[in-house]
Order: structure tokens, then sequence, then C-alpha cells
């Protein structure tokens, strides 16, 4: 069952990661209305929509064979807590806005954390 809930957890944090890609590589001007993400620098929104197609890259290859890339689960775990943790400093910052499109996904998020620690920590069985 938890290889299960593990390969759902990638597939989500996969597609995070690629559909916020995808939006700050060629759909910028969608980022504000979308997410709340106001875009001051596009320079430093394209660098950051590369940066996150990489890491969606490395969520494809643990979803292939989580059993071989279990360690790469803690650069997952890490990869949505940041994704946490930043958008609530700029929050607090005064710098993004304390929305439902800001603040909504943070419990999914920190769910998709404790579910990645915990393929990492005690490993994922088998089908």
């Amino acid at each position: 069952m938890f290889a299960r809930v593990l390969r759902v957890a990638l597939v989500c944090g996969f597609a995070i990661d690629a559909g916020v890609g995808l939006l700050a590589l060629f759909a910028q001007p969608l980022m504000q209305p979308l997410l709340d993400l106001p875009l001051k620098d596009p320079g430093l929104t394209t660098i950051l929509g590369g940066e996150l197609l990489v890491v969606a890259c490395v969520y494809a290859i643990v979803l292939r064979d989580p059993v071989r890339w279990r360690p790469l689960l803690w650069l997952c775990a890490l990869d949505q807590f940041l994704g946490v943790l930043l958008p609530a400093l700029e929050i607090a910052r005064g710098h993004a806005p304390a929305s439902i499109k800001t603040l909504g996904p943070m419990p999914f998020q920190l769910a998709l954390v404790a579910v990645f620690i915990a393929g990492a920590v005690r490993g994922v069985p088998r089908r």
C-alpha cells in the first residue's frame, strides 16, 4: 500500500514542479492570476522555471524505480519543504499575498514531505 501512496505522491510532486516550471518558462503573465505570485523579474522567473523542470525530472527518475533511487526521496522532500517555507517567508515579508492560492497548497505539500521522508527512512517495498 505504501508503494502506491509513494508513487501517487511522486506524480503529484512532478505535476506541481512541471506545471509551475512550464508557467515560469512559457506563460509568465499567467503566474499572477493563477498562482498569486507577483512577477517582478522575468529573467529570474525564467531561471526558476528551468530549475523546476530539472527537479521534475528527478521526480520522474525516482518514479521509474523508487527502490533504486530511494536516496533521491530526500531531494523530493526538500523540494516540497522549500515550496512551503519560501512562499511563507515572502508572505511574512509582505512580498506575496496571503491568499488561498498561496496558502492553500501548503498543507498538501507538507503531507508530500512526510511521505517522501517516510519512503527515504523506512524504504520502499517492492511490488
